[in-house]
């Protein structure tokens, strides 16, 4: 689970699916230990908060015969204190658009990615939902979204990034509202990689369609690589077809490896086709997770047999595990785990690999 405060007054959460063999059918969001709403997809804004203060939440999921998983990790976020954001390039200057719709012919996507003020997008009338997004050309790391209204306005909108390497399929809200009034809206959020943005039309403000003068995108420097992305795999067991290792490294929040069932220890390790400098492992551990595990590398030139184990824990909590270590040259990057936290196996959502 993942807290982003939006504004001086929302945090949004974002979280992982959670499985079990009766089928999941929702999740109850808790701040500070009290519960606070219920929500069936995998992210929840949470509003009406005071400004610069920090909030902390958890989230259970619920089965269809009722039952309640245990607490996810705790996540924490400090709503802002209301200050101007910062200003720097817009990311999404004239850059390639894509729209659900387009009223007729001089309201193309691109027009909201013009620089100008005097054109815009605009959706075809009358229809819900209606989304346009923006692809920035390469990975980056995006922290405010600064959205110029025409009077056709959204009132509940989302804006959803993707770091898919083709045509983006695999979404992440990282602002809601059901309360968007048009105008300017300048948004906030904890910096997250991406390659797309986009502006999810849920409801409309007015009869008539959507409708953007100037859609702009702001952030950092370049994001960093993840080296292991699509790359080739190897792994000790696989639980089932559709759990292979190659899905642990797909960019894809929504797919897994899972290592056979009950059985100890097992590993993933993926190639990065040449000898790398790397210094940071990210592991998203799906609810089967390690509770002892160590990092190691290889430099081999064939198939790996000389492991260096560069981090090891026995305390391992499972969700995400960003884990930082001396900078080391390695072509293989493996995942060695002891001790499985459940009944399962060992199961990782993505196993992302870093350079220094």
């Amino acid at each position: 689970m993942t807290a982003a405060a939006t504004s001086s007054s929302s945090i949004n959460l974002t979280w992982n699916a959670s499985t079990d063999n009766v089928g999941v059918t929702g999740y109850r969001i808790y701040r500070g230990g009290n519960q606070i709403g219920t929500a069936t997809g995998l992210s929840y804004s949470d509003s009406g908060l005071s400004s610069n203060t920090s909030y902390s939440y958890t989230v259970r999921a619920v089965d269809a015969a009722g039952n309640l998983s245990g607490n996810s990790n705790t996540a924490t976020a400090t709503t802002l204190s209301g200050t101007n954001p910062p200003t720097g390039t817009n990311l999404a200057l004239n850059k390639a658009a894509t729209a659900s719709s387009v009223e007729g012919t001089g309201f193309e996507a691109s027009r909201a990615f013009d620089g100008s003020n005097t054109t815009r997008w605009a959706s075809a009338a009358g229809a819900d939902p209606q989304w346009i997004y923006v692809n920035l050309g390469s990975s980056q790391s995006v922290n405010r979204v600064k959205l110029n209204w025409e009077a056709a306005y959204a009132s509940s909108y989302t804006i959803q990034m993707s770091n898919d390497s083709g045509t983006p399929t695999n979404w992440t809200t990282v602002y809601t509202t059901t309360t968007g009034d048009g105008a300017i809206d300048d948004v906030t959020f904890a910096a997250r990689t991406a390659k797309y943005v986009r502006v999810h039309g849920t409801v409309r403000g007015t009869p008539y369609g959507y409708s953007l003068w100037e859609f702009e995108v702001y952030g950092g420097s370049t994001a960093p690589s993840n080296l292991a992305l699509n790359k080739a795999t190897a792994t000790s067991s696989v639980e089932i077809a559709g759990h292979e290792g190659d899905k642990a490294v797909d960019g894809n929040a929504a797919t897994r490896w899972a290592s056979a069932y009950g059985a100890s220890p097992q590993w993933i390790y993926v190639n990065l086709g040449s000898t790398q400098s790397i210094n940071r492992v990210k592991l998203s551990w799906e609810d089967a997770y390690a509770t002892a595990y160590s990092i190691q590398v290889s430099n081999d030139s064939g198939t790996p047999t000389n492991w260096t184990t560069v981090y090891s824990t026995t305390s391992g909590d499972g969700a995400i595990d960003d884990i930082t270590f001396s900078a080391t040259n390695a072509r293989y990057v493996r995942v060695y785990a002891t001790t499985r936290a459940t009944a399962y196996g060992y199961s990782l959502w993505e196993f992302e690999v870093y350079g220094a």
